[in-house]
């Protein structure tokens, strides 16, 4: 099986292919937590059961707020338990892996898709790991609304043919590739008309990979950045932190650590982190995550008394 996008494979709508009739002698159990999936999830479903000869498919429903059972309940030998009373995703995944009963098994999150061959090229290290993984292929899909005060819109234009009489001659054969929203728009007003921009509508702007002979458009890196509530950034905090107190003692995870807490100060969270230090001191099993949690925020308070004192002599 071939597409040339994987967004092509995505929207394929492919027939259903189940690998463990062919393969059911060395059928394996796979397990995924659910609380909520994407539009893709029967798509990623029939990846799975194309890839890996599924015995058991065996789903952790921890409070499902969509259609996510009602998806899954139509394929083959799958199981659902019933973690609705578990509070963290770590202990509906913990139960999911007791209920395996193959050698093996597969632990997969509900939003991935499973290209070809994956099984094959993951089960020959079996006996050369007991734990692994892959690397991922991430495909961004948000919608996001871009508004950008400083320049022109563009994308979706709507112009008067006469404001722009004479722009063949003004435009030259020359330097107009990437700034053409700029320069349209200062030859309208050049011309005594008027430009704007209205916000009735939008349209969706697509960046994905796609073949060309001028440029390679194959995206390195992106920034998204959530909106979270108070309560969800204190519970991302508090977990997150809590899961290198209890969990992670070792010492190869120091560094983590420290990146994780500097990441929340940079994000202004320096007084829940204050707060979580001060309330948590005697949870601190290992004392060395407790000595970098102490210097993070008095590196933090001291770089924010120097930029006070910039700005307030400025």
């Amino acid at each position: 099986m071939s597409h040339s996008s994987i967004f092509e494979a995505y929207y394929a709508n492919p027939e259903f292919v189940d690998k463990y009739e062919e393969f059911n002698d060395s059928g394996i159990d796979v397990i995924i937590p659910v609380f909520h999936t994407n539009e893709l999830w029967e798509v990623n479903l029939k990846s799975i059961y194309r890839e890996i000869p599924v015995k058991r498919l065996i789903i952790s429903d921890g409070g499902v707020i969509d259609n996510s059972i009602e998806i899954v309940s139509k394929f083959p030998r799958v199981e659902i338990l019933d973690h609705r009373h578990f509070k963290s995703l770590g202990k509906c995944i913990a139960e999911l892996i007791a209920s395996v009963q193959t050698e093996h098994f597969i632990y997969l999150h509900s939003d991935v898709y499973l290209p070809s061959d994956w099984y094959i090229n993951m089960i020959k290290y079996k006996d050369t790991y007991d734990w692994y993984g892959c690397p991922m292929n991430i495909t961004y899909m948000y919608s996001l609304l871009h508004n950008d005060e400083n320049r022109p819109y563009a994308g979706s234009q709507m112009g008067r043919k006469d404001a722009f009489i004479g722009v063949e001659r003004f435009v030259g054969d020359d330097y107009v590739y990437r700034f053409e929203d700029f320069v349209f728009d200062e030859y309208v007003k050049s011309k005594g008309y008027k430009t704007g921009k209205i916000s009735d509508t939008f349209h969706y702007h697509q960046s994905m990979y796609r073949q060309t002979s001028g440029l390679e458009l194959n995206l390195k890196s992106i920034n998204l950045e959530l909106t979270k509530s108070k309560h969800e950034i204190e519970r991302e905090i508090e977990s997150s932190l809590n899961t290198f107190i209890k969990y992670l003692n070792s010492p190869e995870y120091f560094p983590l650590f420290t990146r994780v807490f500097k990441a929340n100060l940079n994000h202004g969270n320096s007084e829940l982190l204050v707060k979580f230090v001060l309330n948590n001191n005697n949870k601190f099993r290992n004392n060395k995550y407790l000595k970098i949690a102490k210097m993070e925020l008095f590196k933090y308070q001291i770089k924010s008394f120097i930029k006070s004192l910039f700005f307030w002599q400025n």
